[in-house]
């Protein structure tokens, strides 16, 4: 599960619905929930970015006039020789508003979108006046809300994975030969090396087998015939703690909670809330 960047998807988004604004100077709006504070902050957010990207810091009350009126008009397929330009971008934006208030606010079904509030924090973050939240309070305010949101979607719609591997680790903790760290993390000594033991900033060789619960293989460096070679502390905090603790030399079976592998994110076979179960045989450490 890749982290979404809601930026680099929403300058679009949030440029159709200045152009139909036909008010310059909105009252600062009163913002009564949380929804209207993302409609809000979305408006801010991209009324200050369309103002440094393509007025290049031009804040003057004229060319933000000019930028608005030119939207506007493109609406309306008038397009004058003062601002033929912005007017193109406008009726492409205004051709899009339709096909956009469907799709939700940054593209969140669950979300409706206000275009009213937007208008009103798209030309107050272009004029830095009425303004309700600084434009980087906005952008922060928009990241941090949406993530959190998603997180909780994504745990919601995995439960049953987390659930599953909750169990297996439970019972496999009960099992023999398994040791379970303070952190969560279980392992068993297949074979105990007597070399050095890695830290934090080792570049270490090693060969691995990685599974599901299920037996599923997702990756493998035994069966690719070439082993893996890598700093400590780039890989996931389970890897790291059992590294630590093998000298080389050691091979070790382990289990590795989700929170210590990769949590809530989707990797290839990897499903979120997945704990991993890995073969690893420490060959060396490298220089």
């Amino acid at each position: 599960m890749k982290k979404i960047n809601i930026f680099s998807v929403l300058i679009i988004l949030i440029a159709f619905a200045i152009v139909s604004c036909n008010n310059n100077k909105p009252a600062k709006p009163v913002l009564k929930n949380q929804l209207d504070s993302l409609n809000y902050a979305f408006g801010v957010a991209n009324g200050d970015g369309i103002k440094n990207y393509y007025l290049q810091g031009d804040s003057s009350d004229e060319t933000i006039k000019s930028l608005i009126k030119g939207m506007n008009d493109g609406l309306k397929s008038k397009v004058e020789k003062e601002h033929l330009e912005i007017s193109f971008l406008g009726t492409q934006i205004g051709a899009s508003l339709k096909e956009q208030e469907k799709m939700g606010l940054m593209g969140d079904s669950t979300l409706s979108t206000d275009i009213n509030l937007i208008k009103q924090g798209l030309v107050n973050g272009l004029r830095g006046s009425n303004i309700q939240m600084e434009p980087e309070e906005a952008k922060v305010y928009l990241q941090s809300t949406m993530q959190n949101r998603q997180a909780k979607q994504i745990e919601k719609e995995y439960a049953a994975t987390k659930a599953a591997g909750e169990l297996f680790l439970k019972e496999n903790a009960k099992k023999p030969g398994v040791i379970t760290t303070p952190s969560g993390l279980q392992y068993e000594i297949i074979k105990k090396g007597n070399g050095p033991i890695p830290t934090d900033s080792s570049k270490v060789k090693v060969h691995y087998h990685g599974t599901l619960i299920d037996g599923t293989v997702f990756d493998s460096s035994v069966e690719r015939k070439e082993p893996s070679v890598f700093y400590v502390n780039q890989v996931i905090k389970g890897w790291q703690e059992i590294l630590k603790l093998m000298p080389v030399g050691s091979k070790y079976k382990i289990y590795v909670p989700q929170e210590l592998a990769y949590g809530g994110q989707e990797q290839g076979l990897i499903k979120p809330y997945s704990p991993l179960i890995f073969e690893i045989e420490l060959l060396s450490i490298e220089k």
